[in-house]
């Protein structure tokens, strides 16, 4: 297989990989990281590779893969159905992209979907090549198990493939690379002939750039320079996604106490996160985060995710006509606090890990209902887990640090304090459970 004149099938137009992503499409070394900024066109370049394998090597089988499956279908199989197989879908038949399991190819090749929440699925099998997308989402295990796939023996070599936009400097990715256990491919926008020709920008590539160079702190460092680097001044530095974030909620879960809490947006996004309580620590199960919608339509989903749920309380945000709305619809709510100081408190107490080994706040990893693409499109959070990461304290000019977080892209973080100051002050005798108040 070259770099340069592969095809998707025996009639389709050719694909040429640019700049660094030519050295993909040459490598041979068993595990690749291949990182770079938003922007660089990583995922279409390892889609057209996978698809080029499946047909130059009969009988040959390739996993595509995320953290959770659900998220490849919104993402990762757009491109592969759009772009790398946009004159070919007819080849595997009608099945939706949600539902999609495989892709089987008329030389016996077969590139399978998966995700790392279905180990059954995704671990048993035998693979030639996998790629995985979006790997700073996965740990370290999660990675290594997948190379006891690596041995279907169809292609000349085996080999996994890491794709991410840089994260913290000392996320497992980067320390393993620097260790040599990777080896580093890094892009750049001008690898994207979609964005960048010749050394200037296409007029995709400057709408492109407009919204990436809003961003500030280490959002930009990572998703416009491409730096691996930490968020300076982190609220809740005490978060790890390692140790908070879970993939199945515990059984029984069902019958605990529950709580839902609401902070209003439209331009901003509208956020409903919804709490299971087991008496030590609250589980974050379900979540709406999504701009652009009027709240009597965020009133219809949240009656028909509640379904017959029950809720200790429901806590919002102050707005009076907002609430009424929602009061409506049969969403009934009281007013949360809002001390902030007091709120940021209960929260960072909540995320501490106690004597137990167990911290006291929990977030499901597919808890987000829909992803809000027009929030992800300009790289801003698209849900609570993600505002983690960029919820930091104020500075001053003089560069001194402040005593209040910095009012933006928080409204996650809001709702999830109203949330905690309910559950503490219901704890201490207050007067949440069954009461709306004005």
């Amino acid at each position: 297989m070259t770099a340069t004149t592969t095809t998707t099938t025996n009639d389709a137009p050719r694909f040429r990989p640019t700049g660094a992503h030519r050295a993909l499409w040459l490598a041979r070394e068993p595990r690749v990281l291949v990182e770079g900024p938003a922007g660089t066109g990583k995922t279409r370049n390892e889609l057209e590779r996978v698809n080029a394998l499946a047909w130059e090597f009969p009988g040959s089988r390739h996993l595509i893969c995320r953290k959770t499956r659900a998220s490849m279908s919104e993402s990762v199989l757009v491109t592969w159905e759009r772009d790398v197989h946009s004159a070919s879908m007819h080849l595997f038949g009608n099945v939706r992209r949600q539902n999609r399991e495989t892709y089987r190819y008329a030389n016996g090749s077969v590139v399978v979907v998966g995700g790392l929440d279905r180990p059954e699925r995704t671990y048993s099998a035998e693979y030639d090549t996998v790629t995985v997308f979006e790997s700073t989402e996965c740990t370290e295990n999660d990675i290594e198990q997948l190379l006891r796939a690596l041995r279907s023996g169809r292609m000349p070599w085996q080999q996994l493939v890491c794709d991410c936009n840089p994260a913290a400097e000392r996320h497992w990715l980067n320390v393993r690379a620097e260790q040599g256990w990777f080896r580093r491919i890094v892009t750049r926008i001008a690898d994207n002939p979609r964005f960048m020709v010749d050394g200037a920008l296409t007029a995709d590539g400057a709408r492109f750039m407009q919204s990436v160079e809003a961003l500030t702190g280490h959002r930009r460092a990572r998703l416009l320079d491409g730096r691996w680097c930490s968020a300076e001044g982190v609220v809740y530095d005490e978060f790890d996604a390692a140790v908070h974030v879970i993939d199945a909620m515990p059984d029984g879960w069902e019958s605990w106490r529950k709580y839902r809490a609401i902070d209003f947006g439209f331009n901003d996004p509208f956020v409903c996160l919804w709490f299971a309580d087991d008496g030590e620590s609250l589980y974050l199960y379900r979540e709406v985060y999504m701009s652009g919608r009027l709240v009597e339509d965020h009133a219809r989903a949240i009656v028909a995710l509640s379904g017959a749920e029950q809720y200790e309380f429901t806590v919002a945000d102050h707005d009076r006509e907002d609430r009424e709305t929602l009061h409506r619809h049969g969403v009934f709510t009281t007013p949360a606090q809002k001390d902030i100081d007091a709120g940021l408190d209960a929260v960072r107490a909540r995320i501490r890990v106690r004597a137990n080994g167990r911290p006291g706040l929990f977030v499901l990893r597919s808890a987000l209902v829909e992803r809000d693409r027009r929030l992800e499109q300009s790289r801003r959070p698209t849900s609570t887990r993600d505002e983690f990461d960029s919820y930091v304290w104020a500075t001053r000019r003089d560069g001194a640090v402040r005593d209040m977080p910095v009012d933006r892209d928080n409204h996650g973080m809001d709702a999830l304090r109203y949330a905690v100051m309910g559950v503490d002050c219901n704890t201490a005798g207050g007067s949440y459970i069954g009461v709306v108040e004005w």
